[in-house]
């Protein structure tokens, strides 16, 4: 099997609203990157290829297919990318995540009426 994944994957450890092929669920999110995450159900049955629906945050869902199973476990393919804040909300280790992150950005050692 290639991973065909451009983006890194971010380790999670949360439970989400999942509907598959039109069965609502409520299963354990592994992972998460823009393109896709990693989901664990009991009892899960998903052909490649079938519509998912997992509600991130309130208001936002995102939909995918069926990109894998293997066991108690799918990947999900997201037809839109989801947004990198959305992305950090569920990340374990968001702090590495955030692209504003950098030593300058700290202001250590300035005064509030430093310049820059």
């Amino acid at each position: 099997m290639t991973d065909r994944r451009s983006e890194s994957r971010n380790l999670t450890q949360t439970s989400v609203n999942i509907t598959v092929d039109g069965v609502g669920l409520r299963c354990s999110m592994r992972n998460l990157s823009p393109s896709g995450c990693m989901i664990e159900c009991l009892d899960i049955v998903a052909d490649i290829g079938k519509p998912v629906t997992i509600t991130l945050l309130p208001g936002y869902v995102a939909q995918g297919q069926v990109a894998w199973q293997l066991g108690q476990s799918i990947g999900v393919f997201f037809l839109e990318p989801v947004p990198q804040h959305v992305v950090r909300h569920y990340a374990l280790d968001d702090w590495m995540l955030r692209s504003d992150w950098s030593a300058s950005s700290l202001h250590i050692g300035k005064g509030p009426d430093s310049p820059d």
